[in-house]
């Protein structure tokens, strides 16, 4: 069977097997439910149908824009992104020394957005959230220009100025793909924070995609939320079955379709915690104990699997 990785996305062609498995996050999906890894699929086989064996469950737009494609949810795939932790059993102790933690790899959109708005707010402290990329100043206001258009003269005003923070590198010596070290690199910084601001693959997309990442803090023991895709969280709960912290999170930017939008309103969210004390932090941790336990036995007893098994 045929397997497309990401470094294959444009450039791939097909043979004549009937179906094939398609790595990774597909490039993303644009607002109209559309892929570039699919378009080009489409296009190689357009007067034949085909089993397309994905990381995604596909939703019905999905589904209607590519009717001569059979997708399959492949667990196996995805677990094999998602397992990375099952050996790490024992975390440093919560110290709530610090407020939030953030770690970005490779310089996607999304990224770059996210680390320029934490550092304007104040919230971006090089001791526990990294930036393994530089850009421009110049390279920020096209990206919110995308996507907001005449209205950046108004976001703007929420991204960094700094420039000799776009052009620096901090970074803990980030090793991509390898997760199981990676989380002894980055276990103080997770356990020493209140909030891991998860960094998701492409939250330029406008469908959920799933990486390893929100596993870092659910091993630890930790508060997490996600710059991800729309309703990102409400698909991790109700298709995987890891719960959300409501007790302390509002997650009405989950619903916000627009990425910088959803950006602003996530971080506007959880920058009123960032002024409490870490006694105060503590405590709040504390209400949100049941549901952090939980989350941890559901990922250890693989229990997420049972979930996902639903939707093959």
């Amino acid at each position: 069977m045929q397997i497309i990785q990401p470094a294959q996305y444009n450039s791939f062609l097909i043979d004549n097997d009937p179906a094939l498995v398609i790595l990774d996050h597909l490039g993303g999906v644009d607002i109209n439910y559309r892929s570039p890894v699919l378009n080009r699929l489409s296009n190689l086989t357009a007067r034949r149908d085909i089993t397309v064996i994905t990381e995604y469950i596909v939703n019905q737009q999905i589904k209607d824009n590519y009717p001569n494609f059979n997708f399959v949810f492949s667990v196996k795939d995805h677990n094999d992104v998602l397992d990375h932790f099952q050996n790490y059993r024992i975390h440093p102790s919560l110290t709530f020394e610090n407020f939030l933690c953030s770690f970005n790899g490779s310089a996607h959109v999304s990224r770059k957005l996210l680390v320029s708005i934490l550092n304007n707010f104040g919230l971006f402290d090089p001791k526990y959230s990294s930036k393994n990329f530089v850009f421009s100043k110049d390279t920020i206001d096209g990206h919110i220009s995308d996507y907001v258009g005449d209205r950046n003269r108004f976001y703007n005003k929420f991204f960094s100025a700094n420039l000799a923070f776009y052009n620096t590198i901090h970074s803990f010596g980030h090793e991509r793909f390898a997760h199981s070290k990676n989380i002894y690199t980055l276990e103080r910084q997770l356990t020493g924070s209140f909030v891991h601001l998860v960094s998701e693959t492409m939250a330029t997309s406008y469908y959920p995609f799933y990486g390893e990442k929100f596993l870092y803090s659910i091993i630890t023991r930790g508060l997490f939320v996600a710059y991800s895709q729309p309703l990102w969280h409400d698909m991790l709960e109700r298709c995987y079955g890891f719960k959300k912290y409501t007790r302390l999170f509002n997650y009405n930017f989950d619903t916000i379709v627009n990425p910088v939008e959803r950006l602003l309103e996530l971080v506007t969210m959880l920058n009123k915690f960032s002024k409490l004390s870490s006694e105060a932090l503590r405590d709040l941790y504390e209400l949100e104990l049941e549901t952090i336990e939980y989350n941890y036995n559901h990922y250890f007893s693989q229990d997420y699997l049972t979930c996902l098994e639903k939707f093959r």
